[in-house]
């Protein structure tokens, strides 16, 4: 599966991808998984950092997906893009341009928003709620990190991130030229 995602993202065109993580701190975080999406309403989803399960070592994910993150020239999405590419190249992963953030294009096209948080704003971009991370890890006392979340719970949550951002795309970016944003963005 993993060679089938690689040959999947050579052959791309575009592709959006997100990251799991231990930590909210792109410094201090620990990489749990990562997921593509190369097709709105489809994703798959690397485990690497899960505390059980069965998942790849860091080292052939690696391997295998890092020629795709770093070919320059193809378009990929993401939300929250620096977290997300700090995160890779701590772990040994470098993502070439272009990139396109579509929290950054949320907030060009509406600075007074208060629905950046990729959840919020596919809410009211287009109208689909998705999981809530607390459901996921908790909240309070209780809270747990990602790695400690069962893979296959983990799984649909993380490619439902990289899927969003794929279809944030082709929705802020249309909007960013309309409103003449296109070059300041």
């Amino acid at each position: 599966a993993l060679d089938a995602l690689a040959e999947e993202l050579a052959g791309a065109e575009r592709f959006a991808f997100d990251t799991e993580a231990t930590d909210v701190r792109a410094m201090t975080a620990t990489m749990v998984g990562i997921s593509f999406s190369t097709t709105p309403g489809r994703g798959s989803y690397v485990p690497v950092g899960h505390i059980t399960g069965e998942q790849l070592p860091l080292e052939l994910v690696r391997a295998r997906l890092a020629p795709a993150l770093a070919r320059a020239g193809v378009p990929k999405y993401a939300h929250n893009a620096g977290y997300d590419v700090m995160l890779l190249r701590r772990h040994g992963f470098e993502v070439a341009g272009p990139l396109f953030d579509t929290m950054i294009a949320a907030w060009l096209i509406d600075p007074a928003t208060e629905s950046l948080g990729l959840k919020n704003l596919v809410w009211s971009r287009l109208g689909i709620e998705m999981t809530q991370i607390q459901e996921l890890i908790g909240t309070g006392r209780g809270r747990k990190t990602m790695a400690e979340v069962e893979i296959a719970r983990c799984g649909p949550y993380a490619c439902a991130d990289a899927d969003m951002a794929l279809r944030l795309y082709d929705v802020l970016e249309p909007e960013l030229r309309e409103k003449q944003l296109w070059s300041l963005y």
